[in-house]
């Protein structure tokens, strides 16, 4: 899946000089993995930003915003890891591509930052992907810390 890729955005203007991006595991792990509907799928995502912004990690499925719910960005500042996550809302509902975007959430000043390959189809009846790791809970608890901040 790529898990070593990383990708820097050089842009004048909104976006610091570095802003990197770096996939470290998925959950439930696999290239080609198939979930309930509604089953949360979730990202380990490392970061360096050299000014505090928003990171979004969104669901895409053929080159467009997949059938899926996501969740928001609280700002993110230095170096650290990031939870994104996502559900598929629907039986049938696909994706094929992870995309990352930092900024403060304008349109101008929202940019792309990263792209990951990652094929997830949601079915019904699937058994639950077991155990979350220790991962999930104690970036959930960072990020809803931050959130609350």
């Amino acid at each position: 899946m790529g898990l070593a890729l990383v990708l820097g955005l050089c842009a004048a203007g909104s976006l610091a000089a570095a802003t990197e991006v770096r996939l470290l595991e998925t959950f439930p792990a696999g290239e080609d993995i198939v979930v309930a509907p509604n089953a949360n799928l979730y990202l380990r995502v490392a970061y360096t930003l050299d000014t505090p912004q928003h990171v979004w990690v969104r669901p895409y499925f053929q080159g467009k915003p997949a059938q899926a719910g996501s969740g928001g960005s609280p700002v993110y500042s230095g170096s650290g890891e990031l939870l994104g996550w996502f559900f598929l809302m629907q039986d049938g509902a696909e994706v094929d591509e992870i995309r990352v975007s930092a900024g403060d959430g304008s349109h101008a000043r929202t940019q792309p930052v990263a792209s990951w390959p990652w094929h997830v189809v949601a079915r019904a009846g699937v058994a639950a992907a077991g155990s979350e790791p220790a991962w999930v809970a104690t970036l959930r608890a960072q990020r809803e810390a931050a959130e609350r901040a």
